[in-house]
Parts: C-alpha cells; sequence; structure tokens
C-alpha cells in the first residue's frame, strides 16, 4: 500500500510540474529574404529574382504579395510589377518599360524583403 501511495504521489507530482511549464506557441517570422537578381539586356525580357521564404505570392494575385521596382532605399515609390511565375525560391517578372534603376523588393504577406539594387533598360 506505501509503494501504491508514493507512485500515485510521483505522478501527482509529475503532473503538476508539467502544469507549471511553458506552453508551446508558433509564430510566423520568417522574413523573405532576396538573393539575386538576373537582369535582361534588352526589354520584355524575363527578370528572376531568387530568394528564400518568397511565399507563393498566388503568382502575384494576392493582394498584399507583390514585386516594387525602381524604389528607393528604404522601399518607397517604384512600381507594382505583376509576375508571371512566382515560387518560395524563384520569381519571374518581364521587364517594364521605363522601369529604370533603383531597388527591387519583394512583399510576401505584408512583409517586406531586403532590397537588392537593379538598372533594368
Amino acid at each position: 500500500m506505501k509503494r501504491l501511495g508514493w507512485m500515485l504521489t510521483s505522478c501527482l507530482f509529475v503532473v503538476l510540474l508539467g502544469a507549471c511549464g511553458p506552453a508551446a506557441t508558433v509564430e510566423r517570422n520568417v522574413l523573405p529574404t532576396l538573393v539575386a537578381i538576373t537582369v535582361p539586356s534588352s526589354m520584355d525580357d524575363q527578370v528572376v529574382l531568387q530568394g528564400r521564404y518568397l511565399g507563393d505570392g498566388s503568382a502575384g494575385q494576392a493582394n498584399n504579395s507583390y514585386v516594387i521596382i525602381g524604389a528607393d532605399i528604404s522601399g518607397k515609390g517604384g512600381l507594382r510589377v505583376r509576375p508571371e511565375n512566382w515560387s518560395a525560391t524563384r520569381i519571374e517578372f518581364l521587364a517594364p518599360e521605363g522601369a529604370g534603376s533603383g531597388f527591387v523588393f519583394v512583399v510576401v504577406d505584408g512583409v517586406r524583403s531586403n532590397g537588392l539594387p537593379a538598372s533594368l533598360p
């Protein structure tokens, strides 16, 4: 009987100790990251962005996922472009006329990536 009492006390202690532990939470805090940009030599050629954590962008159809080109270093200004192909590691779009030079950013679910400088034709 003593042994049963000791086992119940031990189990109760373990349950109470577990209840005092921290709760696990899942947070989405991964930032989209641009790694490289391939700039075409002429108009109507594909611009290719490569990176990590770019989401799927719903092929550029999502309201809060888009590409900005020709922005300043802080991500302000520039043109929004509609990508033709969008995956978690690669985005492709046609270089728009008059894009010029500036920084390229990707916004994924409202979170802006780092910027890469680019001079588009």
